[in-house]
């Protein structure tokens, strides 16, 4: 068998694409213990769940890590419970338990040339992620533009192959953006219920994300969550006066931090547009979301404090503490590199994504998986 899978919603429609060379894997715990059966029989499939049940072990715990993160933050008044939020995690330790023993069994019995892993940090596809390491894979998840796929052999967004070093597209060998170029990024809508507000041009702006995601949980060392970054921007705006911060919260996220700290320079713009926010920004502040990128397109100044594909230098400014970040905003006659920009776009655009989308895949997938799996480092 070619290709292995979870069955995670978000790719069902890896399976058609891939037909008779892929391989499902249910995750509900009735079809891990057939699974885990086939291959070890069932003497040994109930032995694992008792095992599971009894002691689900420090893989299963690092698995469901995400998993209980993410409940903690979209519902913290019911999994901030002890008894509630215990209760969720046994299960779910459990489950990543069994998953584990039944994926072990499966990759040995079929040894697949390639493991299709969808994002790869929560349950039940970071056990996959787990126990595929060393095996040809590839990550998957939304490009960084309209109708474009991630589809990397290292990990995601921060953890992703793009190179880092800004020589590699400065090479006058190459012209990255030969191929094309885009004009726009997944542009996010605006949150629901909230007016647009007025604002006057020249001030910073800062898109917040969703702090459940793994760009934050993950990739972000020293801002935790969007309360912290909000108590990051007020401070920034105590220190440097003569600065106007505009946050727009993510509307994917439910919550908001509006109203936990007031500052007379910074405004919420929850209800504009996010293009329209960064065209008439001077700069952009991103933990490291796709606004950044975005940012670059319409040729706006970039600061991040997380981890960042695009954490290149003479593309960004990247503030790795509050001083950095004190450092970067000061530097107002700051511009990124033009050739680099159109170099690095150009990559992203013409190398390094896959045009087509989960619902529009392209017709070769099959040879793409492969070969992104075969440039593994």
């Amino acid at each position: 068998m070619r290709f292995l899978k979870l069955d995670t919603g978000v790719i069902d429609s890896f399976d058609a694409a891939l037909g008779a060379e892929g391989l499902r894997i249910g995750t509900g715990t009735l079809s891990v213990l057939r699974r885990l059966a086939r291959h070890r029989g069932w003497g040994v499939a109930l032995a694992g769940l008792g095992r599971a049940l009894l002691a689900p072990g420090p893989e299963a715990r690092a698995a469901i890590a995400g998993n209980m993160a993410r409940k903690r933050i979209r519902v913290p008044a019911l999994f901030g419970n002890p008894v509630i939020g215990g209760a969720y995690g046994y299960v779910k330790r459990v489950e990543a338990a069994l998953l584990r023993q039944a994926l072990l069994a499966e990759l040995a019995a079929t040894d697949p040339e390639v493991v299709v892993v969808y994002n790869g940090s929560v349950h039940p596809e970071s056990v996959l992620a787990e126990v595929s390491r060393g095996r040809p894979r590839v990550f998957i998840e939304a490009g960084f533009f309209p109708k474009t796929l991630q589809i990397d052999p290292e990990g995601l967004n921060g953890a992703n192959s793009v190179p880092r070093d800004p020589a590699f597209y400065l090479d006058d060998s190459r012209d990255f953006a030969a191929g094309g170029y885009p004009d726009a990024v997944n542009n996010r809508a605006s949150k629901a219920r909230h007016d647009a507000v007025a604002l006057e041009p020249g001030y910073v702006f800062v898109p917040f994300q969703v702090p459940s995601d793994m760009q934050v949980t993950l990739h972000s060392p020293w801002v935790r969550d969007m309360g912290a970054f909000l108590d990051v921007i007020c401070d920034l705006a105590d220190r440097h006066p003569d600065e106007h911060f505009v946050i727009k919260e993510h509307p994917s996220f439910k919550l908001s931090v509006a109203g936990r700290r007031s500052h007379p320079r910074v405004t919420f713009a929850n209800g504009n547009v996010t293009s329209e926010l960064i065209r008439d920004a001077r700069a952009v502040i991103t933990l490291n979301s796709t606004v950044g990128i975005e940012a670059l397109l319409l040729e706006r100044p970039v600061i991040t404090l997380g981890a960042a594909c695009y954490n290149i230098e003479g593309l960004v400014q990247h503030a790795p503490d509050a001083a950095g970040l004190d450092a970067a905003i000061a530097a107002r006659d700051w511009q990124a590199d033009p050739r680099l920009v159109r170099q690095f776009i150009g990559y992203l655009w013409n190398d390094y994504l896959v045009h087509g989308s989960y619902a529009e895949l392209p017709a070769d997938l099959p040879a793409i998986l492969a070969e992104r799996a075969a440039r593994a480092r």
